[in-house]
C-alpha cells in the first residue's frame, strides 16, 4: 500500500520574526540560536506566564486527565520514565537511562537515575515506580489510557535500588511507547496513597520542574519554578531549572475570548484556539503553533448493534459520501488534513486508504440502494418501515468546530438521503453514553503515541461484541506481541483494512492542536502527542 507523505509538526516557536530559526532547533538538543552562556541564561530567568485554558480542569491527576488543557498543568509536575522524539519517535532516556526488552515483550527491566527526587524531598526509586505502576494497573478503567497499556500487566519488583523490572502475563510490544506518555508520569509513595478524588483536586507531588502550588477546579492553577531540578529530558533544549517563575493557568471557555485576551496582552499563551481565530491572532502579531495530534483522527465510532448505524452498507456509504477536502477547507482550515486511515499519517503503522475514501456521492447512493434502502419523497431513505435516521452525539469541550463541522456533515449525508440529527454533550455525558452504549455514532479523537489506541476505541467504545464478530481478535493479539516495528506495521495494515472493510470507524479529519503564543514568549514546545510543553520556555521582557 501506498504511505501518503508525512505531516509536518512544528515543535517550537518564537515571535513570528524568529519562528523558521526555532523550527530547526525544536526537536531538542542545543538550540542554535539561543545564548548557552550564563549571562544568557540569567536574561531568560523569571517572570509569570499567564495561559488561557480552553476546557475545565476537572482532573489535574496524570493518570485520569483527559483533555490537553488540564494535562499541560500536569505535565509540568511530573516527569516519565522514557520520552519520545517528536520528529522520529524514537523512545529516549528520561528518569531510566536504559531498558531491556525481553524476546518476547513480557518483561521490561528499567535502570533508573540515581539523582532524582520528588518536590517533597523524597527520593525517586524503583519502589515508587512499582507503586505508580500497580495503582495504574488497579485503576483499570478509571485510567482508560493506562488501561490500554497495562490490559497484560502481571507484577513489577525492585530487583534493587534503581533498577525496577514489570512483567506482563502476555506480550505487551506497545508498553515502551506508554512509558513515554503523562499517563505514566511518576508520583510519589504518599501521593500514590491518596484517592483519586484527591489526586483530581490536585494533591500530587511529582519530579517535575514546577511544583503545583493552587488548584481551583475549573478555574485557575498555579505552578512554581522547582529549585534543583536537573534530570530533563535529552530532548529538552536546556537543563537545570525551568526559566520560569511561575505559570498561572486561567479557564477561559470561549476560543474568541482567549484570542481576544492573547491579543491584548491578558495572557501569554492560548490554548486551543479554534481555526476560525487563527486569523485574528496572527494579524495582531501573535503566533499560532499548529501541531498534528497522532493516534486516532477526527473519526465517527459506530454502535455496530443499533439498526442504523449497525448497518454496514450505511456506514459505507458515510465513509464516500463524506467530502472531507470540503470540511477542511471550509470549516478547519489550513492547518487541518483530512483523514485517509484510522490511524493517523504521523504514525508509521498509516495506511493510506485516500482512493477508497475519495467523494462518490453516486457510489454511495447505489451501495445503499443495494442494501435496501429507498429513498422517499420528503428526501430521507427508509427499509422496511424504518428511516435512515441517526443522531451523531459530539461535544464541543473538544473544539469549538465541533457543531459548524457537523452541519456541513448533515448537509453532506442528507443529500443522499440521510437524517441526521446531532447531540452536542458534554465530556461526562460522552463518558455516560460510552459506558451504557446508549448511541448510534458519535465523534472523537484519541490522542495516543501508539496504534494500539484503535484496539482500545473499538473494544471499550464499541459493542463488546465488534472485535469477535469482524475477526480483529486474531490480529489485536499479534501486534501486542511483536517487538519489531516492521512486522508490527504489517498486522496493522492488516487491521486498517479490516476495519475499513466494514467501516467500524469513519475517519474525517486528523486532529490539530492550535496554541496562541505571544510576542514577547519564546521557547514554547510541543512534545510527541502535541502536548504543549513550558520546561524550556522563557519571557523576553
Amino acid at each position: 500500500m501506498n504511505t501518503a507523505p508525512q505531516k509536518k509538526k512544528y515543535l517550537g516557536i518564537t515571535s513570528a520574526v524568529a519562528v523558521a530559526a526555532l523550527v530547526l532547533a525544536a526537536c531538542g538538543g542545543e538550540n542554535g540560536d539561543a545564548d548557552d552562556s550564563a549571562e544568557g541564561a540569567d536574561a531568560r530567568e523569571g517572570g509569570t506566564l499567564t495561559v488561557g485554558l480552553g476546557a475545565g480542569t476537572t482532573c489535574v491527576f496524570p493518570q485520569q486527565t483527559f483533555n490537553f488543557n488540564a494535562a499541560s498543568i500536569s505535565r509540568g509536575i511530573v516527569d516519565s520514565l522514557t520520552d519520545q522524539d517528536p520528529e522520529t519517535g524514537e523512545i529516549v532516556p528520561w528518569l531510566a537511562e536504559a531498558w531491556d526488552i525481553n524476546d518476547d515483550a513480557t518483561e521490561y527491566t528499567f535502570y533508573l537515575r540515581d539523582d532524582v527526587t520528588f518536590s517533597d524531598g523524597s527520593p525517586f526509586d524503583a519502589e515508587t515506580v512499582v507503586a505508580n505502576l500497580d495503582y495504574i494497573s488497579e485503576m483499570g478503567p478509571q485510567s482508560s489510557r493506562g488501561s490500554a497499556y497495562m490490559g497484560n500487566y502481571d507484577y513489577s519488583e525492585a530487583v534493587d535500588e534503581h533498577t525496577v523490572t514489570v512483567h506482563f502475563s502476555q506480550p505487551s510490544a506497545h508498553f515502551l511507547v506508554g512509558t513515554s506518555t503523562l499517563i505514566f508520569g511518576m508520583l510519589s509513595l504518599d501521593t500514590t496513597a491518596l484517592t483519586i478524588e484527591e489526586r483530581c483536586q490536585g494533591d500530587i507531588v511529582g519530579t517535575g520542574p514546577f511544583v503545583l502550588q493552587e488548584y481551583e477546579q475549573d478555574s485557575r492553577a498555579l505552578v512554581t519554578r522547582r529549585e534543583g531540578y536537573d534530570w530533563s529530558s535529552e530532548l529538552a533544549v536546556h537543563s537545570g531549572d525551568a526559566y520560569l517563575e511561575e505559570i498561572e493557568y486561567l479557564w477561559q471557555e470561549v476560543s474568541n475570548v482567549r484570542a481576544g485576551a492573547l491579543t491584548s496582552g491578558q495572557i501569554d499563551v492560548a490554548m486551543d484556539l479554534s481555526p476560525q481565530d487563527v486569523q485574528s491572532v496572527e494579524e495582531a502579531g501573535a503566533s499560532v503553533m499548529p501541531g498534528t495530534q497522532p493516534g486516532l483522527p477526527g473519526s465517527f465510532v459506530s454502535n455496530v448493534e443499533r439498526d442504523v448505524s449497525g448497518d454496514a452498507g450505511v456506514r459505507r456509504a458515510m465513509n464516500i459520501a463524506l467530502n472531507r477536502e470540503e470540511i477542511v477547507q471550509t470549516v478547519l482550515g489550513d492547518h487541518f488534513d483530512p483523514a485517509y486511515s484510522i490511524v493517523t499519517s504521523t504514525l508509521r503503522e498509516y495506511n493510506d486508504n485516500s482512493e477508497e475514501l475519495a467523494y462518490d456521492p453516486e457510489g454511495a447512493e447505489e451501495i445503499l440502494d443495494e442494501a435496501g434502502w429507498e429513498m422517499g419523497d420528503d428526501g430521507v431513505r427508509e427499509r422496511d418501515g424504518i428511516p435512515l435516521e441517526f443522531t451523531v452525539t459530539y461535544t464541543d469541550d473538544f473544539g469549538a468546530f465541533y457543531t459548524p463541522m457537523l452541519q456541513l456533515i448533515q448537509q453532506q449525508l442528507g443529500d443522499i438521503g440521510m437524517d441526521v440529527n446531532l447531540d452536542n454533550t458534554t465530556t461526562a455525558g460522552i463518558t455516560e453514553i460510552l459506558q451504557t452504549h446508549e448511541f448510534d455514532f458519535f465523534i472523537t479523537t484519541i490522542t495516543e503515541s501508539d496504534p494500539d489506541m484503535v484496539r482500545a476505541a473499538i473494544s471499550n467504545y464499541m459493542h463488546p461484541s465488534a472485535v469477535e464478530d469482524h475477526g480483529l481478535e486474531e490480529p489485536f493479539d499479534e501486534q501486542q506481541a511483536l517487538s519489531d516495528p516492521d512486522e508490527r506495521a504489517v498486522v496493522w495494515g492488516d487491521i486498517q483494512d479490516i476495519v475499513m472493510e466494514h467501516a467500524l470507524l469513519i475517519p474525517v479529519f486528523e486532529g490539530t492542536q492550535l496554541t496562541g503564543v505571544g510576542e514577547n514568549v519564546e521557547d514554547v514546545r510541543y512534545d510527541f502527542k502535541s502536548m504543549v510543553t513550558f520546561y524550556d520556555t522563557y519571557l523576553t521582557d
